[in-house]
């Protein structure tokens, strides 16, 4: 059928004729065949009988397949529309979607009748309805059918393009009614036609279309070995007509686009390509006799054999052994017979089959995979277009089994319209007319009902070694010489070579010759064998591939046993088919061919009266006229239909069926109540089902409307709920995003004020070594005055003895009420707890500068003596470590040397004087108030109102060291000048100083010795610490193996605040939840050891002080374990240089930051296990402070004398 796809006009024009057959008023042949003619002649070829579609083949193109046509029949009642290919593949789909059954379209009719053509436009119509979804793998269903059609159809004398095998297309769908996939069983292909066309004939599609590329595309021609089509024997050994190579061309590029769509490599189509080349060259080889009893090659066939070994990747030597010799297998034992000449012929052509036939085999299969819809396929709807009935001049055994496969349907058709319809009309008991039809089951009996029929005396004769034809037609004959479907023949002389068939369509005479040999149909084996070394991978996995008929073989290679017949296989398959339809709810599309000569607008009365006849269609249009087509159960009808019923309450079911048929007011005559079932022709099922149709529509908007009210408020109220969580999120998250700045703000904040602290601190220090190297000076100056001056000198230090007496005296007279830190029976004199508790420390006041900027003290003159006892304190305790350093380690003074000379990196000079120490560690936080350290923070404002009150003296010696410079004379003035009032008034302000400091020490001392929140660092170590194992190595071993020991492998807290010798901790003291801070505590231990020990330069200490101050401002969770560590290293430690070194870093820490509430109250608790070193303290500075005084009044003398 040749038919584009272009517009029309709608379906649901005023049709010609009858457009439903079983409607006529007078059934007979001639009625039926007038009124197909009208409609032919109108180009309304489709007309209905029943359900059934009849199509006339217009050989023309109508324009009634376009797209719009296709919405117009999709979900709309068939009923309405003009019978059309659509309205039954929509009527197929329709039943599929709603009762879940599985379905079949049966396309039927002679060859050229058009069922290709049919089954084609069933697919689209099928792909286009569904191809909202899943348009891939429609697309590749429409491709593979072009695949198919190009390598399984070729031209013969009564169609153009006539399928040479049959396919069941089994089209796969969802549970959403979508396209899943295909499958494709295919059914007995033509092999002869690939060696031999009959006149008028052509080979296979896609051989032209080969040939016809290699003409137009060098490339081509040169990769496959391609001559013009004239070169080559299978195509020109009967055609003479001519070949359009555009044409052809351009179908070439169709079937490798379809090759690409379904996802086969470039290097498998050019191997199949190969093969296709391949089998035309072998055509052109020509034998040469030899002697009768063999054969060779001719001069002619080196050519062939070179380009077929190249196009299969076969060595030459083996592909001339496979074409000149054959193998036979004897009781195991292979044995190699030279061919005769006849012989080699025909083993060529066979090998030309099986190469054909294994590579279409191997399509089929390849598609089936690509196209598998896998276990998503439940459903499908089967569409079945195989091969129409054939009667040629010369019938083969193609034609036998062509004839058998129509046979079969046949009585299917038969069998499903009339024997089954009026049996269950005899079963459920009512009143019908019945149905005589043509019954074909003779026809089948003698072609395939053993034990005896034309098949198996077929397979006999080829399971005998010397199983003939000749043999083959006389047992034949002797068997069914009286059997009414058996003819001889029509001439008595051609009985020898023919027999004939009475068949439903008429009678078939068949020629024997050849009916074994293409029964045997023998495999190549010694090819494929070779085949499986080629160097091609497409002929090797070829040659691998197995067809299902041989899978379960168990006889040797080259018996005659060696597999089933074709016959037998064939026969297998049709019977398979067969099942399947049955399983299904079949329609039929009857082709009819309108005329021989396959010519538009020719309508041959008696060809299309001769295939009414045998296809039944009289019969057909009888039955279901006065039958009841539609047969629906007791149960399924009052399921289906009793929501027409207002009044559901009657209890019968009888009483339910009838009062149904009231409604819709349905002659009886259209209906029967039979015993189980309700029968129904075709008028009163279509006012059922518009009744319901109606009924379920306004049912459905009904629930629509309600539901999607429902649906509405049950969303506002989600998106309610929704909206406010989102909104308590967002706000949360909101806070939170403003906490986290401001609480980093904060943090930066305070690590750069405290970055700036610990800077000043680090210049205050730079300036102490400054200033005692002024001090240096000064004394070398003063030994050059007291080489001259003698006596001031004794002068000086006599008045520096009397000021120290006096306040030596006015703190002789001072009440000490102070109680002793420990308990009552401790003896120690109270003279030494004063001492040490007047020179103590309390760590949180010393820095309290950090929390406030002001200072507290309301007299200044206090707060001046205060400073520049500090300052003196610090010079003296500088030049005494610098005294001790260059006496027991001299290395030592020179790093401090280059820390101050080379420019080491280090924090930036403060702008005011470091702080004072405070007056005595018993002093609580809230007691006291900040002391005024930075006095610079607020000198500007006292500047602008007036001359500044209190300076420092190294602010003054560094003024009289400029006037030293400017003047130019030894004879001016360098030193300050100071009153002797001045001095006494001083004097009296550092003694009430004093007394201010022990009266504040008596009240507090007692509240915090006694209260319970202090604890000692025992109790704190038990409450706070980690465990740590008792030896611990540095390596991974041991710290893997640590993680099953027993408590007595664990150190004792106690041990863990005193003295470690190792620089190794398994872990941080206080508790982490951090594993980074972890790993930087263990570190930061390391680094602590090895600058206690001084085994790093100035410049790695000064690296270690900074990455451990830097640790405890940037991390507030390592802030308490650096306190720890430097407490644990500072107690019993055996080096008093090492001690002073961890105190330097404790120093600066609590300068940088403060520790934790616990923590404070630890060190609080300090102050007695420190009470030595504190005491020291308190001895270097009452030296330091003689020994300045000294300095200072000496210094003033000498300016006195020398003024």
């Amino acid at each position: 059928m040749h038919m584009n796809i272009c517009m029309m006009p709608s379906a649901r024009e005023v049709t010609v004729g009858v457009a439903d057959m079983t409607t006529m008023s007078e059934i007979d042949e001639i009625g039926i065949n007038q009124n197909l003619y009208i409609r032919y002649n109108s180009d309304i070829i489709y007309t209905y009988t029943g359900s059934i579609l009849i199509a006339v083949n217009p050989y023309k193109s109508i324009n009634i397949y376009n797209k719009e046509l296709v919405s117009e029949y999709h979900r709309s009642q068939s009923v309405n529309l003009s019978p059309h290919v659509f309205a039954l593949a929509e009527a197929a789909y329709t039943s599929i979607t709603e009762d879940q059954i599985n379905q079949a379209c049966v396309i039927s009719g002679e060859s050229g009748a058009g069922k290709t053509e049919t089954t084609k436009f069933i697919l689209q119509y099928l792909c286009t309805v569904t191809s909202n979804v899943s348009s891939w793998i429609q697309q590749q269903i429409l491709e593979a059918n072009t695949i198919l059609e190009a390598f399984g159809n070729a031209k013969t004398i009564r169609n153009d393009n006539s399928s040479r095998f049959g396919k069941f297309m089994q089209v796969c769908f969802d549970d959403y009614n979508c396209i899943k996939g295909c499958v494709i069983q295919d059914y007995l292909l033509e092999q002869s036609r690939i060696t031999f066309q009959s006149e008028g004939e052509r080979n296979y599609h896609i051989m032209y279309q080969l040939v016809a590329q290699g003409q137009k595309n060098i490339s081509i021609a040169k990769a496959f070995q391609l001559r013009p089509p004239e070169f080559y024997k299978y195509l020109n050994t009967t055609n003479t007509e001519q070949i359009n190579m555009n044409l052809e061309s351009m179908k070439f590029d169709a079937v490798t686009m379809a090759f690409t769509v379904l996802q086969i490599p470039q290097f498998v189509i050019d191997g199949v390509f190969k093969v296709l080349s391949a089998i035309l060259w072998l055509g052109n080889i020509e034998f040469m006799d030899i002697d009768g009893e063999g054969c060779d090659f001719s001069n002619s066939d080196q050519e062939a054999i070179t380009n077929i070994s190249y196009l299969l990747g076969l060595k030459r030597c083996e592909f001339q052994k496979v074409l000149l010799i054959r193998q036979i297998n004897v009781r195991g034992n292979i044995t190699e017979i030279p061919l005769k000449i006849k012989e080699a012929i025909e083993n060529r052509h066979a090998m030309a089959k099986a190469l054909y036939s294994k590579t279409f085999t191997w399509l089929v299969t390849k598609i089936n995979n690509c196209t598998n819809p896998g276990q998503d396929g439940a459903k499908f709807l089967g569409v079945l277009d195989i091969f129409g009935f054939e009667n040629f001049a010369h019938n083969s055994f193609e034609q036998l089994c062509i004839n058998y496969t129509n046979e079969k349907l046949h009585k299917f058709f038969n069998h499903y319209v009339f024997a089954l319809e009026q049996s269950i009309y005899k079963q459920e008991e009512i009143c019908f007319n019945h149905v005589e039809f043509t019954d074909n089951s003779q026809c089948l009996e003698i072609i395939e009902k053993p034990p005896r029929c034309v098949f198996k005396l077929l397979t006999e004769q080829c399971h005998m070694p010397k199983g003939s034809d000749s043999a083959y037609l006389s047992n034949m004959h002797s068997e069914f010489e009286f059997h009414p479907s058996y003819i001889k023949g029509f001439d008595r002389r051609h009985w020898e070579t023919e027999f004939g068939i009475k068949h439903y369509a008429g009678s078939v005479i068949y020629v024997a010759d050849g009916f074994v040999e293409k029964n045997r149909d023998v495999q190549q084996d010694v090819l494929f064998d070779y085949m499986s070394c080629s160097e091609d991978m497409f002929v090797k996995d070829l040659s691998k591939y197995q067809d299902p008929q041989f899978l379960n073989s168990s006889y040797p290679r080259g018996s005659s046993k060696s597999k089933c017949t074709v016959s037998d296989n064939f026969r297998q398959q049709l019977q398979s088919l067969i099942d399947v339809l049955q399983n299904t709810k079949p329609w039929y599309v009857r082709c009819i061919k309108p005329n021989l000569l396959k010519q538009p607008n020719n309508y041959s009365h008696s060809l299309v009266l001769d295939q009414l006849k045998y296809l039944g269609v009289v019969d057909i249009i009888r039955i279901r006229r006065e039958g009841f087509p539609i047969h629906l159960r007791h149960e399924d009808f009052i399921d289906k239909y009793k929501c027409l019923m207002k009044d559901k309450s009657v209890q019968y079911p009888h009483k339910y069926i009838t009062k149904i048929f009231e409604i819709i007011d349905s002659p009886t005559t259209e209906w029967q109540i039979g015993k189980s079932k309700i029968f129904l022709r075709s008028v009163a099922y279509k006012l059922l089902e518009d009744k319901r149709t109606k009924k379920v529509y306004t049912s459905a908007v009904i629930i629509q409307k309600y539901w999607k009210r429902f649906y509405c408020f049950t969303s506002f109220l989600r998106i309610k709920l929704a909206v406010l969580k989102i909104q308590h999120a967002y706000r949360g998250w909101i806070l939170r995003i403003n906490f986290i700045r401001m609480r980093r703000s904060a943090i930066v904040i305070q690590s750069r004020l405290r970055g700036v602290f610990a800077r000043e601190v680090a210049t205050a220090l730079r300036e102490m070594r400054r200033v005692d190297d002024e001090m240096k000076k000064r004394d070398k100056m003063f030994e050059q005055f007291t080489t001259i001056h003698t006596n001031p000198l004794a002068d000086c230090e006599r008045i520096i003895q009397e000021e120290i007496n006096v306040l030596a005296h006015i703190s002789g007279n001072i009440p000490n009420s102070k109680k002793p830190f420990g308990d009552d029976n401790n003896c120690e004199c109270i003279s030494t707890e004063a001492l040490i508790q007047q020179d103590s420390y309390d760590l949180d006041n010393i820095f309290a500068f950090l929390g406030e900027s002001e200072g507290s003290f309301a007299n200044p003159l206090i707060e001046e003596i205060n400073d520049k006892m500090n300052n003196l304190v610090k010079d003296l305790d500088e030049e005494i470590e610098l005294c001790a350093q260059s006496d027991v380690n001299f290395e030592g003074r020179e790093v401090v040397k280059s820390l101050t000379t080379k420019g080491v990196p280090s924090l930036p000079e403060p702008t005011v004087p470091p702080p004072p120490p405070p007056t005595s560690i018993s002093m609580t936080k809230n007691d006291l108030r900040p002391e005024p350290i930075y006095e610079a923070i607020k000198a500007n404002n006292q500047i602008t109102k007036g001359v500044p009150i209190e300076y420092d003296v190294s602010l003054k010696l560094k003024i009289a060291k400029e006037n030293i410079k400017k003047s130019p004379t030894p004879s001016s003035s360098i030193f300050v000048k100071y009153d002797d009032d001045e001095r006494e008034q001083r004097r009296k302000q550092r003694v009430e100083k004093k007394i201010q400091e022990l009266s504040c020490n008596d009240d507090t001392n007692k509240d915090i010795h006694n209260d319970d929140s202090f604890y000692n660092i025992l109790e704190f170590a038990e409450n706070y610490f980690n465990t740590h194992d008792l030896s611990r190595d540095s390596n991974d071993i041991s710290t893997l193996t640590s993680k099953g020991k027993k408590n007595a492998d664990l150190m004792a807290k106690h041990e863990m605040t005193i003295f470690c010798k190792s620089d190794i901790i398994p872990s941080s003291h206080i508790h982490m939840y951090d594993p980074e801070n972890v790993s930087l505590s263990c570190n930061m231990f390391r680094e602590l050891c090895k600058y206690m020990r001084g085994e790093h330069n100035a410049e790695r200490e000064l690296q270690i002080i900074q990455y451990i101050i830097g640790l405890g401002i940037g991390r507030e969770e390592l802030r308490d374990e650096i306190f720890i560590q430097c407490i644990r290293q500072s107690r019993n430690n055996p080096s008093m240089e090492w001690t002073d070194r961890v105190w330097l870093i404790m120093c600066l820490s609590i300068v940088a930051f403060q520790p934790s509430k616990l923590l404070f109250r630890l060190c609080v608790a300090l102050e007695q296990l420190y009470a030595d070193f504190f005491s020291w303290m308190h001895e270097l500075k009452l030296l330091m402070f003689t020994r300045l005084t000294q300095q200072v009044m000496l210094s003033r003398n000498l300016l006195k004398s020398l003024i």
